[in-house]
C-alpha cells in the first residue's frame, strides 16, 4: 500500500468514527477523499472490502502501539496508564453504532477484530498481568487466564447502547471507569499506592 492509499484509509477511518459505518456511502467516501467513484473502485472492490482494509490498518497500528508501550513502560502499571492515555480520545470520538454495524453488515471485518481481540489482545493483557505479578504491583492470588478473558471479553460492552446510552454517558468516562475498576481489581497494596500517585488520586 502506497502513502496516498494509507492517507485515504486514515481519512476514511475518521469518517467512520464520526458518523458510523452504515450511514456512509461510497459516494460519501469519494467526496471526502476528493476523488471520483471510479478511482475509489480502482482501490477497493466494494464497501465491504473498504471496511476490511480500514479495520486491518487499525489493527496493525494498535499492534505497533501495544508493542511500543510494552517496551517504553517502566512497569506494568505505567503500561496500563499509557494505554488509558492513548485510547481515551479515540474512544470518546467513536460512534457507538460502529460495533453494531460491523457485527451486522461487515462480518469479515468483525471477524478480524474478534481474532485480534481473542489472540493478540489476549496475549498483551496476559503478559501485562504476569509482568505486574513479577514486579509485585499486582496480586498473585487470582487466575490470570480468567482475569484476562473477563477484561478482554467485556471491552465491547462499552459501546452497547442498551447498557450505556450515549445520551446519558460519556464514552471516555465509561472507558476510564472500566480501566480503573480492572486495575483496582488486580493491584497489590504497593501497586495501588503507585497507581494513585500516577493518576493523582491519593487516599
Amino acid at each position: 500500500m502506497n502513502e496516498l492509499q494509507e492517507k485515504w484509509l486514515q481519512e476514511i477511518e475518521a469518517l467512520f468514527l464520526r458518523y458510523g459505518i452504515k450511514s456512509i456511502t461510497m459516494e460519501d467516501v469519494a467526496r471526502e477523499l476528493g476523488i471520483s467513484k471510479k478511482t475509489l473502485y480502482q482501490f477497493v472492490d466494494n464497501k465491504d472490502d473498504l471496511v476490511q482494509r480500514v479495520i486491518s490498518r487499525h489493527i496493525e497500528l494498535e499492534k505497533k502501539l501495544c508493542s511500543s508501550l510494552f517496551l517504553e513502560a517502566e512497569n506494568a502499571l505505567e503500561e496500563i496508564r499509557m494505554v488509558i492515555a492513548s485510547n481515551t480520545t479515540l474512544v470518546s470520538q467513536m460512534r457507538t453504532n460502529i460495533v453494531f454495524d460491523l457485527q451486522r453488515y461487515h462480518r469479515e471485518a468483525w471477524n478480524l477484530l474478534l481474532n485480534y481481540q481473542n489472540n493478540f489482545l489476549y496475549q498483551v493483557v496476559h503478559n501485562n498481568l504476569m509482568r505486574g505479578i513479577r514486579e509485585g504491583l499486582y496480586r498473585s492470588n487470582f487466575n490470570v487466564d480468567i482475569m484476562t478473558r473477563l477484561h478482554v471479553g467485556s471491552a465491547f460492552q462499552l459501546f452497547d447502547e442498551t447498557v450505556f446510552p450515549s445520551s446519558s454517558y460519556s464514552r471516555a468516562e465509561v472507558f476510564r471507569e472500566f480501566m480503573e475498576s480492572y486495575i483496582y481489581g488486580v493491584v497489590s497494596e504497593e501497586g495501588r499506592r503507585l497507581f494513585e500517585e500516577m493518576i493523582g488520586n491519593k487516599h
